[in-house]
């Protein structure tokens, strides 16, 4: 699978490596997307994902051009017209599929930073109590680092870990490293604090448990939030979906008995209202809530 994925990514940049690298190196707004590829963990290069993604929206052409012109055609009847507005039909969903693709680092970095945020408060309580019996500042990363419970601090810690372990490289420049990638600007605070106290020979136990009241406190807020959206969400699901699908189902009952609509129409409205909306709808809310939770909840 990692030998496909290599041919691919060279496939790609064989094809289109030369002209976007020249492109972005005289081009400075591609810096963002750069530094969220880095921070979202896509192990891929700037250029490489171009590539990957201009492969990804001709293809998108290539396929959705015939199939359009066919679709097209069956319903006007007309060759002409079918390959003339398939072009435009193909190119308008080749365009959402190349900004959908490029905004895949922007939404795995701010999942990350939820993700890192919720449960930052739980890692930070625990860090402040590793650090609290004396041990070495790289045990404690290593010790976090075995508890899958903390996410995506977890994961840093691991990559900490790895790069004073197996790489050799400094613990404070580790430390630095993973400031840099990290997608959350409190646990980068942290991370930057650690080794600003390490280094100026400070309590590190008396600074952990500051940020772990501190995150503790913004987690609470929140949670208060959060609450608030939860009782918005159910007033707005049953007064709109629950209410309205009711309102619906009566109207719907009373033009049946004045003889407004087909009684088969009636009962299809009935059905999708009963089988689909309400369903659909509240999958769609529960959804919505649980996107909306922070973690532990």
């Amino acid at each position: 699978m990692a030998d496909l994925k290599d041919q691919i990514i060279n496939f790609t940049y064989n094809i289109y490596g030369k002209y976007i690298e020249e492109y972005v190196s005289k081009n400075k707004d591609f810096d963002e997307l750069k530094n969220n590829i880095k921070i979202s963990g896509i192990n891929l290069t700037l250029t490489e994902f171009l590539c990957l993604t201009l492969l990804a929206t001709a293809l998108c052409f290539v396929f959705t051009t015939p199939l359009a012109s066919i679709v097209i055609y069956l319903i006007t009847e007309n060759l002409f017209f079918a390959l003339f507005l398939s072009v435009f039909v193909s190119f308008f969903f080749s365009l959402m599929m190349m900004f959908g693709i490029l905004y895949i680092p922007y939404f795995i970095k701010g999942d990350r930073n939820k993700k890192i945020d919720d449960i930052l408060p739980f890692a930070l309580s625990y860090l402040s109590v590793m650090a609290g019996a004396h041990n070495p500042s790289v045990s404690i990363f290593k010790t976090i680092a075995q508890f899958n419970e903390y996410g995506e601090v977890s994961i840093e810690a691991k990559k900490i870990v790895e790069e004073v372990e197996l790489m050799g490289i400094n613990f404070n420049d580790a430390l630095i490293h993973a400031a840099e990638r990290t997608p959350s600007k409190t646990f980068k605070n942290v991370l930057w604090g650690i080794k600003s106290t390490i280094e100026s020979g400070g309590n590190l136990k008396q600074f952990l448990r500051e940020d772990t009241a501190e995150a503790m406190n913004s987690y609470k807020i929140r949670l208060s939030k959060y609450e608030d959206q939860v009782m918005l969400l159910t007033e707005i699901y049953l007064t709109a979906v629950v209410v309205g699908s009711i309102f619906i189902i009566v109207l719907s009952v009373i033009f049946s008995v004045i003889g407004g609509l087909n009684n088969d129409m009636i009962i299809t409205m009935q059905l999708v209202v009963v089988i689909l909306v309400l369903p659909f709808s509240a999958v769609g809310f529960l959804m919505l809530e649980r996107g909306m939770a922070p973690a532990q909840v």
